[in-house]
């Protein structure tokens, strides 16, 4: 489900762009791009003014306004041309990584006018240039997520014996409480030596 939906977001972004240069609205360019920037910000602001630039919506906003920037500056022939395939390792980070296959096709359909215009060679090169760094695109986005999950998996087994030392360490405070008058000095010595072991445990963890 998530592909289909990074997917669509990607598929999106390059129709939103396709039809702005494509309509009379392509000469308020400059502010449209203002206007997105503006809300880039406000979506990255997370709580307490935390600057967070990942996430779906912020890859499409930016996706945005990194495409009508090139075509502001000269379309194909842009010096900015090359901030697209930075985009596309960002989105085999931020999306799903299969969705970065959607990515060069985008770009040649939207370039497509221009790709047989002034140095046609540097175009084809510029084209195949991103289709041959998309599947490096994808390994690194598969690797990504699998270390993620890694880590995830290591922060639960954290939690999990973190509660299980506390629960431990509860219920031998308790025995003691309970029975300390039965309890010899050997049996509560060791009971305490429980203790230190499970907060020795959580000290670790």
């Amino acid at each position: 489900m998530r592909f289909y939906k990074d997917s669509f977001l990607v598929i999106a972004s390059f129709g939103l762009v396709f039809v702005w240069q494509n309509s009379q609205l392509a000469q308020y360019t400059v502010p449209f791009i203002g206007f997105l920037v503006f809300v880039f910000l406000l979506v990255s602001i997370r709580n307490k003014q935390t600057f967070n630039l990942g996430g779906p919506v912020n890859f499409f906003i930016l996706n945005t306004i990194i495409l009508l920037l090139i075509f502001s500056t000269g379309g194909i022939n842009s010096n900015l041309f090359f901030l697209l395939y930075f985009l596309l390792f960002a989105q085999a980070f931020i999306l799903d990584q299969r969705s970065v296959f959607i990515f060069p096709a985008a770009i040649i359909i939207i370039f497509w006018s221009q790709i047989f215009q002034d140095d046609v060679s540097a175009n084809i090169i510029k084209m195949a240039s991103i289709s041959i760094l998309t599947p490096l695109a994808y390994f690194f986005g598969k690797e990504f997520r699998k270390n993620e999950g890694q880590e995830d998996e290591l922060l639960k087994e954290k939690e999990r014996t973190t509660d299980s030392a506390d629960e431990i360490s509860s219920d031998v405070k308790e025995v003691i409480e309970e029975g300390k008058e039965k309890l010899s000095e050997k049996q509560i010595d060791k009971l305490k030596n429980v203790l230190e072991e499970t907060k020795s445990l959580r000290e670790e963890k």
